[in-house]
């Protein structure tokens, strides 16, 4: 999903994508969870049937692993459907300060015009206005706020520490 809007240029139905994680849970949980509660009650691994005891359990399973496999055909919908005719999605739709979200949707085949200079780390999103990269070079635009920091002391640089 994260990488869906990058790669077709569109974004997906988030209603049906939410359909499809609680569906896919439920799902998984309802097949693997009474999978280790019947095994620690003695029901061997990797057999064709299951014993008279368990029998319940197997269509609780059976039923649950049906519910997950209906979920996994609401997700193949949703991309086909969403790459044929989802709203267009601009090059940025999550807002992400990483490098690969400031060109388009799709990217090109060169990616960048020019190589962008990155000035900033990928996880400063606290930090009001800060900037992470400079696309075009010098003069090119900014994504972000002011100068950063002096770099001796980002980098390490500078008293403080160590030495005997």
């Amino acid at each position: 999903y994260h990488w869906f809007p990058k790669m077709t240029g569109r974004m997906y139905d988030e209603r049906l994508g939410r359909a499809h994680f609680w569906l896919t849970l439920v799902g998984m949980l309802g097949t693997f969870v009474p999978m280790h509660w019947i095994g620690m009650e003695g029901m061997p691994r990797r057999v064709a049937d299951y014993a008279a005891q368990f029998g319940e359990w197997n269509l609780v399973i059976s039923l649950f692993s049906f519910l997950l496999g209906a979920a996994q055909l609401i997700f193949i919908y949703n991309m086909i459907v969403s790459w044929r005719f989802g709203p267009k999605a601009g090059p940025n739709p999550w807002r992400a300060k990483t490098i690969e979200w400031q060109v388009s949707s799709p990217p090109p085949i060169f990616n960048f015009d020019e190589i962008p200079r990155v000035v900033g780390g990928p996880y400063e999103y606290g930090v009001p206005g800060a900037r992470h990269a400079i696309m075009g070079g010098e003069g090119g635009a900014e994504v972000g706020g002011p100068e950063p920091a002096v770099a001796g002391a980002a980098s390490g640089g500078g008293g403080g520490g160590g030495g005997s």
